[in-house]
């Protein structure tokens, strides 16, 4: 293997935070991007990170998750976020021996991007078809595995609807996630037991939906909370 110039000088260890949204126009998943700032790869689209206790103090990774979200590299209101893995080597950081801790995190408002923000699709993101630095593509392939395999038996994709959806909405989101169609009458099975496990509830009120048509909503009653389905999917 070879020999990293860069080994010796150093360690940094960064949170690296994929934000995902669901785009209602295109039916697609995107994901929030960075241009960078600095070098290395300054001028670049890049995952939202920082560095760990770098000039900021962090006492744990859960502080080092709240100040990045916090910061001007994010700064929007997230739904869901959660832990994906820790990677490292001293050969996907040019300045130094690196690891990363990254999140896959959910954004269901609509919020105003700053200038050096973007959405992109997640697709693209994840295949490389769009190129980012460091490692990242490889964390946001992951990310997107994890997306995929929670939805089979959670109602994690639910997050990126915000507190009130309809039926109709759901079948939508959890075809795009799985990346295949969804059975509206395999969908309302899971809602309704969702509602008589107290995490939904209908509101009484409707929204526009297919064709027009009203369709009925139901309120999210534990938003910080993902049910686990009895069933797969795909079953």
């Amino acid at each position: 293997m070879p020999t990293s110039p860069a080994a010796s000088r150093g360690y940094l260890h960064t949170i690296d935070l994929c934000v995902l949204r669901f785009c209602r126009e295109t039916q697609a998943l995107e994901i929030l991007l960075n241009r960078r700032e600095a070098e290395p790869f300054a001028g670049h689209w890049a995952l939202p990170g920082i560095v760990v206790n770098g000039d900021v103090e962090d006492l744990t990774l859960n502080d080092a998750v709240e100040r990045l979200r916090n910061s001007s590299k994010v700064g929007m209101p997230l739904a869901w976020i959660e832990q994906v893995g820790t990677v490292g080597d001293a050969f996907r950081d040019p300045r130094c021996w690196s690891s990363s801790t990254f999140y896959l995190a959910i954004l269901s408002d609509t919020v105003q991007l700053a200038e050096h923000q973007g959405f992109f699709p997640l697709k693209d993101v994840a295949d490389a078809s769009i190129k980012l630095p460091f490692d990242h593509n490889s964390l946001v392939a992951a990310v997107q595995e994890r997306l995929l395999s929670k939805a089979l038996y959670s109602s994690l994709p639910l997050m990126f609807l915000g507190p009130e959806f309809s039926a109709p909405e759901a079948v939508d989101i959890f075809s795009v996630v799985l990346g295949r169609p969804v059975l509206k009458t395999s969908m309302r099975q899971r809602l309704l037991k969702m509602t008589e496990a107290g995490y939904l509830q209908e509101t009484g009120r409707k929204k526009a939906g297919e064709g027009g048509r009203p369709q009925r909503t139901v309120e999210n009653l534990k938003p910080a909370s993902v049910y686990l389905f009895d069933r797969c999917f795909l079953e």
